[in-house]
């Protein structure tokens, strides 16, 4: 049979945690209240929205998109106020402006002022000027340059040109900045383990100032990549740089080329288009060193490029 004094004391043990349990939820609600009834000040963001936009002209600089208020007030009313909030925006009206190149955004207080409790005190606001200097409209026709970082899968090249579309764009904005501009670039994307032919969307860079705009943020890029294909060809050696044509003569003649090409282009490769040459004044007639083979040209998309011998041996005859 259980021990009674066992009993008692698990009992005691448990209304001492409930006891413990109500403290510490007690404490916690009047350090709560306590907290909320201190003054704070915080800051909270406001969307802008604008009315009225000038036709024939634009903004030199770019009108913000939201503001940063500071705010003072008790904990109750700032938390009250979070969840309270009318609107996440004011609307400005341009046409007010026009006659003047600034805004100064403490004028716009009573309109903050209808998104908070009354027992709200505004403070700073950010930004404080806003500058309504305008200019005329100005747009050309710029290329778009591609900003990109690619990789193959082993056995695999690039076949050809990479191919894009739109390859230029037509941008707008304040004809001060827009005069400068020679080219928009693409965002910077990285493609690894490219193993076939890949298509895809890339976004230009976001313009900067932000009162550009393009006629086109899409680009489409096409990556022609193919399995690479192993050749091997045979080509003379010449050389340069000999003082008499007719007393050198290399061994062997000619050098063998392995490479590797795109399937795509396997049959289009012409052995003309390799040159590989020995360097007559590099001639040491004492030590007789062998002659270094140096490729100075090779079609393009030919990948991992070898030559077999890399040296020549030569005879220098006497006449």
């Amino acid at each position: 049979m259980p021990d009674s004094s066992a009993r008692a004391k698990k009992k005691g043990f448990r209304s001492e945690w409930k006891n413990f349990v109500w403290c510490f939820v007690a404490a916690a609600v009047l350090w709560l209240f306590t907290a909320l009834n201190e003054q704070y000040t915080s800051s909270i963001t406001v969307g802008a929205k604008y009315l009225n936009y000038p036709k024939e002209k634009v903004f030199l600089r770019p009108l913000p998109d939201n503001f940063k208020l500071m705010i003072t007030a008790k904990g109750w009313d700032l938390m009250s106020n979070y969840f309270r909030r009318k609107a996440e925006s004011v609307t400005i009206d341009l046409n007010d402006y026009r006659k003047t190149d600034v805004l100064v955004t403490r004028t716009l207080q009573d309109k903050f002022a209808m998104l908070m409790s009354q027992k709200i005190s505004l403070g700073d606001v950010f930004p404080e000027i806003i500058s309504l200097v305008q200019d005329e409209k100005g747009s050309k026709k710029v290329p778009v340059h591609l900003k990109l970082d690619i990789g193959f899968k082993e056995q695999f090249g690039l076949g050809g040109e990479i191919s894009y579309t739109p390859d230029s764009v037509i941008v707008s904005g304040p004809d001060s900045i827009i005069k400068y501009l020679n080219h928009v670039d693409t965002k910077s994307m990285t493609f690894r383990n490219l193993d076939r032919v890949s298509g895809y969307e890339i976004n230009l860079k976001d313009p900067d100032p932000k009162n550009i705009s393009y006629s086109q943020e899409i680009i489409k890029v096409q990556i022609p990549v193919y399995q690479l294909s192993e050749k091997k060809i045979s080509i003379p050696v010449q050389i340069i740089n000999r003082q008499n044509v007719d007393t050198l003569q290399l061994i062997p003649a000619s050098v063998s080329i392995i490479y590797q090409i795109p399937v795509n282009k396997f049959t289009m490769i012409d052995p003309a288009q390799f040159q590989a040459i020995v360097d007559g004044s590099q001639i040491d007639t004492s030590n007789r060193e062998p002659l270094k083979i140096q490729l100075i040209t090779q079609p393009r998309y030919t990948y991992n490029v070898r030559l077999n011998p890399d040296f020549v041996n030569y005879l220098i005859k006497k006449k």
